[in-house]
């Protein structure tokens, strides 16, 4: 048997300092680990926000990463202004072009149309081909925080789409190349806010004010006008002066359509003007007139 004096040499070198550094170790490793797995959680997460940003437009990305997916999923509704523009003769400015070269020249109008709609405060929704929608007053907290300046801002985007394009027009016209020319469709209406879908998720606005921005669009090209815009965007935007260019139905609209062309200043006569393979001469309209002049009861 050790003497009495041995084995109380041995507890007090064995405890309780060994123990005390034992368990700061363990503590260390543990909170090491934890540091090396929240590194890999915020490299996930900024490597899925970087996926996103390559499909969406950069706000949008940011906007949905920072979202509760419940709620987007969940959608809402709210008021926007929806506005659709696409080139003039697309087909027949890229037939005589290489494929590589229609893509390098869509990557470029893509870059220009982004730039002029984000700086008005609107959020790219899609780009189709050579057609870009965006929307604006998107998101809204509330149904009640509805603002006008949605409208104001889809018109300064559209004279920023015209000063864009004419400027990309003078760049090219140096080379030898066509000028660039848009149609522009602005509605504001109701839309439903959201992701959409299962498997493939796309965040976007959709109902009959954004089929209605599109069909405008596509009515430039019989209507002597660069830009036209519903009387609900006349009405709010506090920037703009409409010219009643037609008292008709709209594909997609509930009631006859009172149509405007919005005036773009582009500030040389080449950058949206009226070109007759863009707009044929206009069948069945009213003619034009100032806004304060437009007969009420139409």
């Amino acid at each position: 048997m050790a003497p009495i004096p041995l084995v109380l040499g041995l507890a007090s070198a064995t405890a309780p300092e060994p123990v005390a550094l034992g368990v700061a170790g363990l503590a260390a490793t543990c909170l090491a680990l934890r540091v090396q797995r929240l590194r890999s959680a915020a490299r996930t997460v900024m490597q899925q926000r970087d996926n996103l940003a390559r499909l969406a437009a950069p706000a949008v990305a940011r906007w949905v990463a920072e979202t509760d997916s419940n709620a987007l999923r969940a959608g809402w509704e709210q008021k926007a202004t929806v506005l659709f523009a696409d080139i003039c003769g697309f087909t027949d400015l890229c037939e005589t072009m290489p494929p590589g070269d229609v893509a390098a020249f869509l990557a470029d109008f893509r870059v220009r149309a982004a730039r002029a709609i984000e700086a008005a405060g609107g959020l790219v929704d899609k780009f189709v081909g050579d057609e870009v929608m965006a929307v604006f007053g998107v998101p809204q907290a509330a149904p009640e925080d509805a603002a006008p300046e949605d409208a104001d801002r889809a018109v300064a985007a559209a004279r920023a789409l015209a000063a864009a394009m004419s400027e990309w027009s003078r760049e090219r016209e140096q080379t030898g190349l066509p000028p660039v020319r848009i149609g522009i469709g602005l509605h504001r209406g109701p839309v439903f806010v959201g992701a959409i879908g299962a498997e493939r998720v796309e965040f976007t606005a959709v109902g009959d004010t954004v089929n209605v921005a599109r069909r405008l669009e596509q009515m430039t090209r019989t209507l002597a006008c660069s830009c036209l815009a519903s009387e609900a965007v006349v009405q709010e935007a506090t920037s703009s002066e409409g010219q009643l260019m037609a008292v008709r139905p709209v594909r997609g609209a509930r009631t006859v359509l009172r149509l405007f062309a919005i005036p773009l200043h582009t500030g040389r006569r080449t950058g949206l003007s009226i070109r007759p393979e863009c707009f044929p001469k206009a069948r069945g309209t009213n003619s034009a007139m100032p806004r304060s002049e437009a007969p009420s009861g139409q």
